[in-house]
Parts: structure tokens; C-alpha cells; sequence
């Protein structure tokens, strides 16, 4: 192999676009990544402090009401009413710009009903701001945790029903297709 070959293959693997299997950005605080690990087995799990009560999100270190650091995860109330939503037409991550050739994505900020408001993928159904939603976590190709708000009535207590729901959003590894398209 030349070093021609060899400079176009490190620059093709450090350049998404031009990977054939695009992954979603991987790169998390190590707070991010503990949130990622809390959230594999469960529906949503949030910071929660120990000291105040205060429910924390984004993940951080420190309590964003009293500053202490005795943050931890819990399993929090799914439920919360839609602020806005916006359809995402362009991306700069191939990953986004290969998913959005078959239509717009939908991205949604949602006040949960135990404080924080939280930026997630908006789920199947035609959700209006102020609709109440539920939200659950789920692990994507680069397995780190997204949000999924879905309407209020979807059911979400089987494993199977979140899959599918993941699945019709393209989130899921298997959703990566190869060459683009």
C-alpha cells in the first residue's frame, strides 16, 4: 500500500461523509455518558439530587438549584406537555443528512411534568404543541441515549412496542444502511 493509499484511508475513516456506514454523533461529557449508562435498562432515569429534590437535566455534575453534588439516577414520570416541535430539513452529520432524504425529522423540546424541559425525537402521531406526550430513552447506533416523545396514549410497556417505535424513527444499528441510501 502506498502512502497515497494509506492517507486516503485515515482520511475516509475520520471523515463521516465518507464512511459507509454513518453513525449519529458519538461524543458525550462523562457526565452524557453516565446518563447514557443509567438510561440502557429502563424507561427514563434522570439526575435527581439528594440533597434538594431537584430534578437535573442536561446530566451535570453539580445540582443547577443548591449546587451540591450529590446527583443521582432515578426513574422519573415519562409524562410532560409539548412545547414546540420543529421538522428538521438539513443536517451537517451524514448520519441525520442519509435519513433525511426520505422525509423531514421531526425534533420536539418537551416540559416534563417533574420540572425540566428536554429536547427529543418526536415519535409517530400528529403532535401539536401542548399535546401531552410521554417520553422513553433508547440507545442509538452510536449507543448513547436519545429522548422519544410519543402522544400520551401510546403504550410503552413492552420492550417490543418502544422497538417498533425506534424502528419507524431509523434509530435503531440496524436502520444504518450501507453506501447512503
Amino acid at each position: 500500500m502506498t502512502a497515497w493509499d494509506k492517507m486516503r484511508k485515515r482520511l475516509k475513516l475520520n471523515r463521516p461523509s465518507l464512511r459507509q456506514r454513518a453513525r449519529p454523533p458519538g461524543l458525550r461529557t462523562a457526565a452524557g455518558t453516565r446518563f447514557s449508562a443509567a438510561n440502557l435498562p429502563s424507561k427514563l432515569k434522570l439526575q435527581h439530587c439528594s440533597h434538594c429534590g431537584h430534578v437535573q437535566y442536561p446530566p451535570t455534575e453539580l445540582c443547577g438549584a443548591c449546587l451540591e453534588d450529590g446527583l443521582v439516577f432515578r426513574d422519573t414520570d415519562t409524562g410532560g406537555r409539548l412545547l414546540a416541535r420543529s421538522d428538521l430539513h438539513h443536517s451537517l452529520w451524514e448520519y441525520f443528512k442519509r435519513r433525511l432524504q426520505e422525509g423531514p425529522w421531526s425534533i420536539a423540546s418537551v416540559q416534563l411534568d417533574v420540572g425540566p424541559t428536554v429536547l427529543a425525537h418526536l415519535g409517530p402521531g400528529n403532535l401539536q404543541s401542548g399535546d401531552r406526550v410521554q417520553l422513553f430513552s433508547h440507545s442509538d447506533a452510536s449507543q448513547s441515549s436519545v429522548l422519544i416523545a410519543v402522544p400520551e396514549a401510546t403504550d410503552l410497556e413492552s420492550r417490543q412496542a418502544r422497538r417498533e417505535i425506534v424502528t419507524a424513527l431509523g434509530l435503531d444499528a440496524a436502520a444504518i444502511r450501507p453506501g447512503g441510501a
